[in-house]
């Protein structure tokens, strides 16, 4: 999973003295000085949007200090990796940067706000700016696999190679050390492999390629099912609009989630599976060995070349 730093350029303030109307958001303004009031939003960016959730940033302002927070609107946690990369007309009273845990919304909705930095107004009559850079994971850093006996993500009767296991040269590295890439052709069913709880997913990608702009997580299909255990497991360049699932929807073993495609970083067909959960740093993916109920009675970690035969 790999997600590439984004900078949100974002003046923000409120009217000049004189003025009755709020500045439209990302417009800029003057920061009047007030007498003790309640707080003011004086931006809001939405971020980090696919279907399930996204990252809510709100810039509050009250009595000549401004602070940022974060609210995670996905059922799962998230690592934020943010950092104001220029701010004017501002003076800092907290740290610039960090690495958060935005906590997941709760089953009622409730989403709490994470305030990432303070800071103060210098001149009350100047516009104020700050751009906000992030990088963001899904996934608890705490989570860590059970033992478990993976089904092969396909219906019974149906047998494909391992194009890329453990390790793969081709782009099995780092985040994604532990992934394995089937090379079943455009809509062949994805099955879950494991119970769990479908928290996300995206259908709107269109398109295939190697270079660098389709290492974008939007650029690929996909489907995210949190497991009982915490860890995520990852279904990946899904076909457009092939999803069957959403968010919120609880999947067992063997549930048909999407049909597989060819979407994102990707040389040909296939479907990429793994079991991670975010890094603590807020810029990586743990990705996690597992092993496949390859047979009845046969349990292995996937092996590239080999060809398996679905069975369940």
């Amino acid at each position: 999973m790999r997600w590439w730093w984004l900078v949100l350029a974002v003046s923000a303030g409120c009217p000049a003295p004189e003025a009755q109307e709020p500045v439209p958001p990302g417009g800029g303004g003057y920061a009047q000085p007030q007498t003790p009031a309640q707080p003011r939003l004086d931006d809001t960016l939405v971020e980090f949007r696919f279907e399930g959730g996204q990252i809510e940033f709100e810039l509050w302002r009250q009595n000549g200090r401004v602070t940022q927070f974060a609210h995670n609107r996905y059922a799962m946690p998230i690592v934020l990796r943010w950092s104001f990369v220029t701010y004017d007309n501002l003076s800092p009273l907290t740290p610039v940067e960090g690495v958060v845990v935005l906590p997941a919304t709760d089953a009622s909705g409730q989403s709490q706000s994470i305030a990432l930095a303070e800071l103060e107004i210098v001149d009350p009559y100047q516009r104020y700016r700050r751009d906000l850079q992030y990088r963001a994971k899904f996934g608890d850093p705490r989570a860590r696999p059970a033992p478990y006996a993976y089904r092969l993500p396909y219906p019974a009767g149906r047998t494909f190679s391992v194009l890329q296991g453990f390790h793969g040269t081709f782009s099995h590295r780092g985040s994604n050390e532990f992934a394995v890439d089937f090379d079943c052709p455009v809509a062949t069913p994805v099955l879950a492999a494991r119970d769990g709880t479908v928290i996300a997913y995206n259908a709107a990608a269109q398109g295939a390629g190697t270079t660098p702009e389709f290492l974008d997580y939007k650029r690929t299909n996909f489907v995210l099912v949190l497991h009982d255990d915490g860890t995520i497991g990852e279904y990946m360049h899904l076909s457009p609009s092939g999803i069957e699932v959403k968010p919120g929807q609880r999947v067992q073993r063997g549930t048909r989630l999407a049909l597989s495609g060819n979407t994102g970083f990707s040389s040909t067909p296939h479907l990429h599976f793994q079991v991670m959960t975010a890094g603590e740093d807020g810029a990586s993916v743990q990705s996690f060995p597992f092993q496949l109920a390859a047979k009845p009675k046969r349990v292995e970690e996937p092996v590239q070349g080999r060809r398996y035969s679905a069975w369940e």
